[in-house]
Formats: structure tokens, C-alpha cells, sequence
């Protein structure tokens, strides 16, 4: 290895006489130069090598060929490039070839030598490794695709690009990519020819002219023989197809019907069809037509559609196309009222079948609630088809819930439906949000607030997600109905720490209401304080720092090195190690943070 090292030495010699005699660099420079490239060496020689060695000495002279390159601009200076410029590309060049050799199972260093081959202009180099990458992860698409693409826009050479893209189908003959990414590059040639030429296409296929005919039939072969034809190969070869008008038209209306013919049973197939219909795609319509027109086709094909699939799925996405219809601007008073229609419709087609789904039947509720004055009975006519469609729906009977709430209903039967909703739902759904309605609607009934205090109790009796959200907001409360009486929040307080399981925003609360008292009874807010370590003092650093903070603040000051030990008893070691810090400038303020 010492023997490698020292001929490199002696080789690299040039460079720095070079560097030197031009005043490039100075001596210290150049002895950093060397000593890094000696580093380098060591690393790349070394008898346990690493991928990353031989990256990090290529970008060192990479970087070092663009630090000569400033230089040269700065000092004016042009001559020595071959001893200069050309020994670190030479240089860069072996480190390639040394790690393509060692790591070739590694994608990323084939892909990285290309880049580099690309910012010099080392075409012809990049080229010569395309066979040997091949060799190794012809079983990768992206490599057939950095391939062709090399030789295609860097190498420009169509003949080997061609040979790449017939050779990688073989290997992979279901590779979209691979043949959608060669039907675009024989279009690109078929326009070039065309752009080459002054006289129209019509006339060119007439006259047979060579290059264009052989382009465009060289994607009609292609096309037909991949057998893979599936949705997203469909949809991905129309919408490369839309660049190459008038050159497609045949084969776009070739790839239409045998899409209808073969996937006539996929929904997105249908779904497709109907919104190159609606963009008035002229591949799907023969002439140009107004927005009222294509909506009308367009309806007309998710009609056949759902004839042929009467599923969710299907309806859902006529639905969704309906509703892009709608958000269009600028339209006509006929096309907005063709709009609307077509989305009633849809929703009604789907809700008749029984086959709206969950998310579109909210949707059509809430459409429906935001016309100041619905249809009722249509309302209710939805709600009962989510009801038996999805009885364990949170979202439908919360919708159903929050109806009847605006119909303003009687508290009884408001009681009898929040009842339905909490038994039919199953254990693991949330019921929160139903009793986050009904405190909405007892809070908007003035003849209801004195029972607050009866359904808060109430709540805070069911499961801990329900009764923990509600305890804090039934002190608020407290705190508001007996602004004069805090005894009694207190009492309540105590209650709830005795006989419930609490959370930290509880404590919390109950020390904002003590802090808001004049003046503060200090021991009452200590006590919030002392529960919240009691139950989160484990866990939570910020309970103590608050705590620590309340004694500086408005208690006893000597309290806080006890608190302070009690902290450090009771919080683990990485908890201890948040909470250190934040104590540090709590209890001496004039630490300065920078």
C-alpha cells in the first residue's frame, strides 16, 4: 500500500510545481493539498474499504478542480491546463473506475459517475459504462430508464437509445415506464420532423416521408405489442399524447377503444372516459363543443357506466366529477344551472341505489344545510338512509344530532336521540363529540343553564376521555355561576381529585381560578399544585417548574430547594435533565441566556 501511495506521490508532482510556478496556490495551500490527498489515499487503500472513502476523495477534487478554476479566473492566468485540470480529471476518473469495480452491486455509484460524466461533457464516457451498469441492475427499470435517457438528450445517439429500450422491454415486458418513456422519445423525433418541414403533416404521410412514417409506426408497434395495458398505462399514455397533436389522433383513438373494450369493468376506466369527455378532448369528441354540451355527454357516459357497475365506487366518482363541474368560474348562466343538475342528480341516483357512500352522503347533507332553507324532508330523508346504512357512524348521527338542534326540538327528544346515538355506536368510537352538542345546545337555551350543573356531573360520571374533558370546564362553569362563592368550586374540586381519575389540565385550572381571587388564598393554590405533582411529578418536569415558580412568586421561597429535591427524587434521568436547566434560571433570574 505504502508503495501505491508514494508512486501517486511522485505522479501528483507536476501538479504542485505547476501550482506553484503559476502562483495558483500558496506553499501552505499546496502542503494541505497534499497532506488531504495523502489522507484520501490511505483511506481508498486501506484493506476494509468503504464506498464512502473513494465519494469523499472524488468530492475533495471535485471541489478542488472548482477552487483552480476561480483561481485561474481571478489571476487571469490559462496555461498548464493539462498538468492542471487534466491530471485531476484523470485522477477522478481512476477513483471511478476503482469503485464501480469494487461496488458494483451499488446503484448509487453508477449513478453518480453519469452526473459527473454529465458536468464535464464526458459523453463518451458515460456511454462506456451504460453495458456494465446493465450488467449488474438490468433487473431495475430506473437503470434501463437512465440509460435510454443518456443516450437519448447527452450521448444524442437514437440508435443506441433504441437498442436500450427494445432491450430493457425484453427483460422487463411490463415495464410502463419503459415503454411510455420510448413512445414519448419517437414522438419527439415524429415533431422534429415535422417542425423541420414546411409542408403539413396530412401531406408528409402522403408524400411517405421516411423518417416520420418509420417514427410513428415504431410507437404503433410498440403500443401494440405491450401487453400490459392497465389503468395507469392508459391514463399516463393520453395525457403524453395531449403534447403530440395532430400526430396521434389514430393511435389515441386506437388506445380509446380498446380500453373501453378490455376494462370496461373498471370504474376508473369509465371515470377517465367521462373527463376527457368533460375537457372536450378532442381524442373523445370529434368536433368542439360548449360546456353544456360536454357536461350532457358527460353525464350521458357515467349514466352507461353506472348501468354497467351500480357500485359505491362508481357513483362516489361521478360524484366527485360533478362537484369539480361546480367549482369551474366563469360559466354561464345555462352551464351553472346544467352544473347544478348534474350534481343533484348524481346525489340522487346514488341515494336511491343505496349506494352513496359514508363521506358523500355528509357531503350531501352539509350541501343541502347550506341553502338557507332546505328541503326538510329530503334532510331527514338522508339522515335515515346514513342511519340504516351506517348505524355505527359517529359522523352521521353527530350530523343527525346537530339538525335536530337547529330544528329546535324539544329537550326530551333531543335526550331520546343523544340516548339512540350513544347506545348504537360500539365501544371503541368516541361518543365525546355527541355530548360536546348536546352542552351546545343546553348552553344556548337560557331556560336550560340551571341544569348544566346536573349534565356536567353527568358527564363527568362516563368514560375518562368524556368525564377528563369536562372537568376543567365544569370548574369554569362553577367559577362562573358562583362568581362570589369559590368555596363551593373548591369543594368540587376536591371532589373530583378524591373520587375521579384526573388530568393535568384539571390542576391547572383550578390554580388559574386561585390566581384570579383577591386577594389569593396561597395555601387553597398550593394545594392545586401539590395534586399535580402527586399524580404527574413523575413524568412531567413542567409541573414542578410551575410549582417552584408559584413559591418564588407568591408563597415561601425557602420551599423551593425542598421542591427542588423532591424533583430530582421523583423524575427520571432524562426528564431530570429537561427539568435542570429551566430550574437553574427559575431560581436565580440573573443568569444571562445567550
Amino acid at each position: 500500500m505504502a508503495e501505491i501511495i508514494e508512486k501517486r506521490r511522485e505522479q501528483a508532482i507536476r501538479e504542485y510545481e505547476c501550482m506553484k510556478h503559476l502562483k495558483l496556490f500558496t506553499d501552505n495551500e499546496i502542503r494541505d493539498i497534499k497532506n488531504k490527498r495523502n489522507y484520501h489515499d490511505y483511506k481508498v487503500e486501506r484493506r476494509s474499504k468503504r464506498m464512502g472513502d473513494f465519494v469523499n476523495y472524488i468530492a475533495y477534487e471535485c471541489n478542488l478542480f472548482q477552487l483552480l478554476l476561480q483561481r485561474r479566473k481571478k489571476l487571469n492566468v490559462r496555461a498548464e491546463w493539462v498538468s492542471l485540470e487534466k491530471s485531476i480529471h484523470q485522477r477522478i476518473k481512476v477513483l471511478y473506475k476503482r469503485a464501480l469495480h469494487r461496488f458494483a452491486s451499488d446503484y448509487r455509484i453508477w449513478t453518480h459517475f453519469l452526473q459527473y460524466c454529465k458536468m464535464r461533457h464526458f459523453y463518451i464516457e458515460g456511454s462506456r459504462v451504460l453495458e456494465q451498469m446493465l450488467g449488474y441492475h438490468g433487473d431495475k427499470t430506473k437503470a434501463w430508464l437512465c440509460a435510454i435517457q443518456w443516450e437519448y438528450t447527452q450521448a444524442q445517439n437514437m440508435t443506441r437509445a433504441k437498442h436500450f429500450t427494445l432491450r430493457g422491454l425484453q427483460r422487463l415486458p411490463d415495464s410502463r415506464e419503459l415503454c411510455l418513456y420510448f413512445i414519448g422519445i419517437q414522438l419527439a423525433e415524429a415533431e422534429k420532423c415535422l417542425k423541420e418541414s414546411s409542408k403539413p403533416l396530412k401531406q408528409l404521410l402522403e408524400e411517405k416521408h421516411v423518417e416520420l412514417s418509420k417514427a410513428l409506426q415504431t410507437v404503433q408497434v410498440v403500443y401494440r405489442s405491450f401487453e400490459h395495458k392497465n389503468m395507469a398505462f392508459f391514463r399516463e399514455l393520453l395525457e403524453k399524447l395531449k403534447d403530440y397533436r395532430p400526430l396521434v389522433g389514430e393511435l389515441a383513438k386506437e388506445a380509446i377503444a380498446t380500453m373501453r373494450e378490455t376494462l370496461a369493468e373498471k370504474e376508473e376506466m369509465w371515470d377517465l372516459l367521462a373527463n376527457l369527455t368533460l375537457e372536450g378532448d378532442e381524442f373523445v369528441l370529434e368536433q368542439k363543443t360548449e360546456l353544456v354540451d360536454r357536461i350532457q355527454k358527460c353525464t350521458e357516459i357515467y349514466r352507461e357506466a353506472l348501468e354497467a357497475l351500480p357500485t359505491k365506487k362508481m357513483h362516489s366518482l361521478c360524484i366527485e366529477t360533478m362537484l369539480k363541474i361546480n367549482s369551474l368560474e366563469n360559466a354561464t348562466a345555462d352551464a351553472a344551472k346544467a352544473m347544478r343538475k348534474a350534481l343533484a342528480n348524481a346525489y340522487k341516483r346514488a341515494l336511491n341505489a343505496d349506494l352513496l357512500e359514508e363521506e358523500k352522503l355528509l357531503q350531501y347533507l352539509k350541501l343541502l344545510l347550506h341553502n338557507p332553507k332546505p328541503n326538510a324532508e329530503l334532510v331527514m330523508t338522508i339522515i335515515n338512509k346514513g342511519l340504516e346504512q351506517y348505524p355505527l357512524s359517529l359522523e352521521v348521527w353527530s350530523a343527525y344530532l346537530r339538525y335536530v338542534v337547529s330544528k329546535e326540538i324539544s329537550v326530551d327528544e333531543l335526550q331520546s336521540i343523544f340516548r339512540q346515538a350513544s347506545n348504537a355506536l360500539p365501544d371503541s368510537v368516541t361518543r365525546l363529540p355527541l355530548w360536546q352538542i348536546l352542552f351546545q345546545y343546553y348552553n344556548s337555551k337560557p331556560s336550560l343553564r340551571e341544569k348544566c350543573e346536573e349534565l356536567y356531573r353527568h358527564a363527568i360520571d362516563q368514560e375518562p376521555e368524556i368525564s377528563h374533558h369536562f372537568q376543567p370546564l365544569y370548574l369554569e362553569y362553577l367559577a362562573k355561576a358562583t362568581s362570589s362563592n369559590i368555596a363551593k368550586v373548591r369543594r368540587e374540586y376536591q371532589r373530583l381529585v378524591k373520587n375521579y381519575t384526573t388530568t393535568l389540565e384539571l390542576h391547572q385550572k383550578m390554580a388559574s381560578l386561585e390566581a384570579k381571587q383577591q386577594p389569593p388564598d396561597v395555601c387553597e393554590w398550593r394545594k392545586c399544585h401539590e395534586h399535580a405533582t402527586q399524580f404527574y411529578g413523575k413524568t412531567d418536569p413542567s409541573v414542578w417548574l410551575q410549582y417552584i415558580q408559584f413559591e418564588r412568586d407568591h408563597g415561601k421561597a425557602q420551599y423551593m430547594q425542598s421542591l427542588y429535591v423532591r424533583a430530582k427524587a421523583a423524575l427520571d434521568e432524562e426528564s431530570f435533565g429537561i427539568f435542570l436547566p429551566q430550574y437553574e434560571i427559575i431560581h436565580n433570574p440573573y443568569i444571562v441566556r445567550y
